[in-house]
Order: structure tokens, then C-alpha cells, then sequence
């Protein structure tokens, strides 16, 4: 939960999270020791916050993940001198979730209100809610979706639904303002919303799909995930404004036109490509991004660097931030790179999550001339822990490790002892301490594997990965397994 200025008399409290879950109290836990980090606190305050964070842990240990979330959000109040009355307790439970993020010009927009934790009833506590469709990035004003309704703690979930203008075309966040009193400063829940007539391309796709769903092949598999981002952008899983929707399902149509004409849509494609496989966890389709250097060929193996996003993330952060350094590091060694999609935001790539890297891993293996003998694994954050996390349950796989910013179980270095590794962590990392990577140096280091550890004096959490990334892939070129 974050509290943001945003106009006057306006607090805004939260992202447009939805799900009682692990992830979420996973993700809201992260957010709450970064800020216990970085806020100026009084001795009362970290106290307060420290023994709020430690109930927390405890109750998401138990599975009690709607008590974590209280508790960080009371924490996350106490932090910024905010009073947790039963008004902000109540306020702070509601989530708003929006039945629909890709809406038709003319259609309804649906958004529930409904509680990620119970509140005890108290006298007095009244809240009313307002929809706002606000555009993104315009100086116009925000469009009121009509009247404000009265919130009552003992009938939630509550609906709010409005009319979408026809020429409301574009990219918005709907925002839902909750005010105690007509003077009185709001709380905003906000979530993105997309605007524009796709029910027809999207059609279209569909029976371009079924036609050549017999093929089911990887090509067929790339093209038909357009719909399956659609859906899950439709759903608020994904932000829908991030994506040109008409682009993606022109990349579409473009394979299959190459499949109909009896071609393999990326024999010859180099650098940068989307694609997409059905995973043997769930038999849904999952994405990963894939860059192959123009150097390569086939005619002789390539190394291949598996690369892990941080939390909040997915196949495209990677390539698409730090600057794009990565891509061009590798353009300039002359290695491939895969990134597969962390499965769920906050996974730490176990379980199906891990399955994902490994099975990207082998789709990749199959298509292209890889090196087997130089694979290697590296990531940022969550990616830096499950660099060490998947090499620990697959030993024999990869040739060197880069994990950033990260950690793991230090009583599992022995198990990768013989992987060659380039650690990477600033001394100034309010997200994940340095002593996580410490640990695990000093326990790789009395294991006996190789080890170089880059600690940056004053490095932050994120500003240390891009100017490791071409270090690190230099060490990576001079290892290969034995």
C-alpha cells in the first residue's frame, strides 16, 4: 500500500491489487520493510512497525494471509504518522477490482468494492464511493461515472457500474474515491482500464486460430497467446494499458499467415521475438521472450543465458528495463537470451514457476543450436534468489550463475560448489539487505566454488544490475562446464 500526493485533500491508498493470497501478502510484506528502511522513523514508530511486521510474518505463516494485510497496512499508517482509526482500518481493507479492464467505447464498466479483511463494526464509521474515469496521461479533468453511494461494512462486496462514453477511446485509470463527509479527504482505490473497439479483431483471431489448432505446434502456440494476454489483460492481471492491442494482434495474424503458407514463422528471425508454449503444469499458455543474436546461424552451438525478472515482473522486464542492456550485452558477446515469465509476480520460482525456467529452457534447446555445456542462469531480486534457488535443484544444468541483489539457503551451497559465480549486491539495498548475498558468498566460498562478489559501496536495490550485466556476461564467456 502506498499513500501518494495527488491533489488537494486526496490520499491515495494502494495499487489495484486483488487476490487474498500468499502473493499478495508476499508482495505488500516487500513494500513494507523497504519503506521501514527508507522512511525517517521515530524510535516509537519503528518499534510500533517492527512488532506490526513481525505479526504479519506470523500470521502469513499461518496461512492467515487477510490478518497479514491489516497488520502491514496498520503498520504502513503508523509509518507515515497516519492515526489507524476504524474509518482508515475500513478503508484500507477495501480493494477494487474492475469486472472488465479492456471495455468497448459505449459499454459498462463494472468495479466491486469488497474487503481483503474483516473489520470490526464500529458506530459512526461511514464511507461513500465515487467512480472517476481519469485519462491517462491528458491534461483533462477526471469524468465523474455517476452518483456517490453509501458503503455499508455489512453488505459488502459492492457494485458500481457505469456507462462508457462511445468516444471515450483511449488508455484510463477508473478511479474509486471513498469519502467519510462531503468536505473530508478521500482514500482512492485506482486500477487501469483500456478503451477501444477489439471485440472484432479479437474474433477474428480466435477463428484464424481454430482453423490451424490441429497444427498445435510452438509457432501456433506463439500466435494464439495474443488471446490468451488479452484475456488476462481483461481480467486486471496484467496492466491493458501497456500493450498497442492492435500491434499484438497484427504479430499474431502475421505467423499464421506464415503457417498457412506452409512456413516456420521464425526460421530466420534474429534479435528480439515474443513467443509463447503450454506448460505440462497446468496446460495453459505461458510466454517467455526470446533474443537471438544475428551472428548465429545454426551451424555451430550458441550459449544461452536464462534470465529471471524480479518481483512484479514478467518475461518482458528483463529486456525492457535497464536501459535495454541487456540485449545489447549479449548482442556484443554474442549470446542468446531467454527470459521466461515468473509464473505468478511474486513465485521466487518455486514450484510451477521453477518448471517454467526449465521447460522454457528445453523449448529453446529444441529450436535452436544451443551449447550444452554453456548455459548459464542469472537474475535481479526475486530472479537473483531463484538463480540460486533453481540451480540448487538442477546442479548439473548450468556452466555459471549471476544472481543481483538476491539470496537464498545458504546451507544448500554445497550443491552447486562447482558452478562458477558472479554475485552482485550494493551495500546500500533497502529491498533485500546485502548480508543475504554476504551469507551466501561466504558459505559458497567455504564450499570451494569460484567465486567473484562485486559489492557496490552505496549501490541501491536496482542500480546496481545494469552496470554488471556486461561484466557479468564476460565472466560468463570464459566458463563452460568441464
Amino acid at each position: 500500500m502506498i499513500i501518494r500526493a495527488a491533489r488537494p485533500l486526496l490520499l491515495v491508498w494502494g495499487l489495484a491489487l486483488y487476490g487474498q493470497d500468499a502473493s499478495l501478502a508476499l508482495r505488500t510484506s516487500v513494500t513494507y520493510n523497504t519503506q521501514k528502511s527508507t522512511l525517517p522513523l521515530s524510535e516509537s514508530q519503528r518499534r510500533q512497525a517492527d512488532e506490526l511486521g513481525r505479526q504479519a510474518q506470523q500470521a502469513s505463516q499461518a496461512g492467515k494471509y487477510g490478518e497479514a494485510l491489516r497488520d502491514y497496512y496498520h503498520g504502513l499508517a503508523v509509518m507515515r504518522g497516519a492515526s489507524w482509526t476504524p474509518l482508515l482500518e475500513l478503508a484500507s481493507a477495501l480493494q477494487a477490482h474492475a469486472a472488465h479492464s479492456l471495455v468497448e467505447p459505449g459499454n459498462q464498466v463494472v468495479v466491486t468494492l469488497s474487503p481483503l479483511y474483516g473489520t470490526p463494526p464500529a458506530e459512526g464509521v461511514r464511507l461513500s464511493a465515487a467512480a472517476f474515469l481519469v485519462p491517462a496521461g491528458k491534461e483533462a479533468g477526471p469524468l465523474s461515472l455517476g452518483s456517490a453511494v453509501a458503503v455499508d461494512p455489512a453488505a459488502l462486496p459492492l457494485r458500481i457500474a457505469a456507462k462508457v462514453p462511445e468516444t471515450a477511446a483511449g488508455d484510463y485509470k477508473v478511479e474509486v474515491r471513498l469519502t467519510p463527509g462531503p468536505a473530508s479527504a478521500a482514500f482512492v482505490k485506482s486500477m487501469p482500464l483500456h478503451v477501444e473497439a477489439l471485440a472484432k479483431d479479437v474474433q477474428q483471431l480466435h477463428a484464424r486460430v481454430a482453423k490451424l489448432v490441429k497444427q498445435n505446434g510452438p509457432a501456433l502456440q506463439s500466435a494464439e497467446y495474443a488471446l490468451t494476454l488479452y484475456d488476462r489483460a481483461d481480467a486486471g492481471e496484467i496492466d491493458p494499458t501497456r500493450l498497442h492491442w492492435r500491434s499484438e494482434f497484427a504479430a499474431a495474424n502475421a505467423i499464421l499467415d506464415d503457417l498457412d503458407a506452409g512456413r516456420d514463422p521464425f526460421a530466420h528471425r534474429r534479435g528480439d521475438m515474443r513467443k509463447a508454449y503450454r506448460s505440462s503444469v497446468d496446460q495453459q499458455l505461458q510466454p517467455y521472450r526470446l533474443f537471438i543474436p544475428e551472428s548465429y546461424d545454426g551451424s555451430k552451438p550458441v550459449p544461452l543465458v536464462v534470465a529471471l525478472h524480479g518481483m512484479g515482473g514478467d518475461e518482458n522486464s528483463m529486456f525492457d528495463s535497464y536501459g535495454g542492456t541487456l540485449k545489447r550485452e549479449a548482442a556484443r558477446v554474442g549470446f542468446a537470451v531467454v527470459c521466461p515469465k515468473g509464473r505468478d509476480t511474486a513465485s521466487m520460482y518455486r514450484g510451477a514457476a521453477e518448471q517454467d525456467v526449465m521447460a522454457v529452457l528445453a523449448e529453446v534447446r529444441r529450436d535452436y543450436q544451443i551449447d550444452g555445456q554453456r548455459i548459464y542462469l542469472m537474475g535481479h531480486s526475486m530472479g537473483g534468489f531463484g538463480t540460486w534457488s533453481v540451480a540448487m535443484d538442477h546442479p548439473d544444468v548450468f556452466a555459471a550463475l549471476g544472481p543481483i541483489s538476491g539470496g537464498g539457503n545458504p546451507a544448500n551451497m554445497a550443491k552447486i560448489s562447482r558452478i562458477p559465480e558472479y554475485v552482485v549486491h550494493g551495500d546500500d539495498d533497502r529491498t533485500v539487505p546485502v548480508t543475504q548475498s554476504r551469507t551466501m558468498v561466504e558459505a559458497a566460498r567455504k564450499s570451494g566454488a569460484h567465486i567473484v562478489y562485486v559489492e557496490v559501496p552505496g549501490g541501491s536495490h536496482t542500480s546496481v544490475a545494469a552496470p554488471q550485466m556486461g561484466p557479468m556476461l564476460d565472466f560468463f564467456k570464459s566458463q563452460a562446464k568441464p
